[in-house]
């Protein structure tokens, strides 16, 4: 029985020593990848970061223990500048929901604005009926179905949710699966998924339309964050 029990641990280590080998591995060859496409595309690519927005606060959804930001991309996109990362941080019971993961990754994309921002979460509901901003209804009462909207400044979001802007959102299908935050100089988008350089490229034009359209006087006499 002993024999037994001692081969049974010996399995197990070596197992588990197996395991920690492979991951080490997967990330050394997902760093490599990375770090040769930022070169090839004219962006820095950094292992990990504690800080790679500076003073802009995450959502809420990536928050947890034991937090990291790693992979992290940065470069330009036109006139604006990109920073993409993974963030993770250690799953919960409730979070793991019985499959073993320990823990929760969520690819980060921010384009930095022209000015400091107030604090504005935008993200799309789930939607019962189709809301197209046509005409039928009053776009306000469409979008106020279709998104939940967030601030910590009325005047910041009225300037920013504009009625060409809420139209905008309305019709664009990225806004159904890219939640949008302003804060501190950023505007950000996340989702529970690892780093890919070309699909996080698609969710940066998505913000910098949105910046785009955002008129200057948003961020005119605005000094926080700076």
């Amino acid at each position: 029985m002993e024999g037994a029990l001692s081969l049974v641990a010996l399995v197990a280590v070596v197992v588990s020593a197996g395991v920690i080998t492979v991951a080490a591995h997967f990330r050394m060859d997902r760093a490599t990848a990375l770090r040769a496409w930022a070169h090839a595309n004219g962006w820095h690519y950094t292992d990990h970061h504690p800080r790679p927005l500076e003073d802009t606060v995450l959502p809420r959804a990536v928050h947890g223990q034991h937090a990291r930001s790693q992979h992290v991309l940065t470069g330009r996109r036109g006139a604006h500048l990109v920073t993409a990362f993974e963030h993770s941080h250690t799953a919960t019971a409730a979070d793991r929901r019985g499959n073993g993961r320990s823990r929760l990754t969520y690819r980060i994309v921010a384009v930095r604005t022209p000015g400091p921002n107030a604090e504005l979460e935008i993200r799309r509901r789930v939607e019962l009926r189709p809301a197209t901003g046509d005409g039928v209804e009053p776009v306000d009462t469409v979008f106020d179905a279709a998104f939940q909207t967030t601030g910590s400044d009325a005047t910041f979001t009225h300037a920013v949710l504009d009625q060409a802007t809420r139209r905008w959102l309305l019709a664009d299908s990225r806004s159904r699966s890219l939640p949008v935050r302003f804060s501190g100089d950023h505007v950000l988008t996340w989702a529970p998924m690892r780093l890919d350089p070309a699909r996080a490229l698609t969710a940066a034009d998505y913000l910098i339309e949105l910046v785009d359209r955002v008129p200057s006087t948003a961020w005119n006499g605005r000094t926080t964050g700076r």
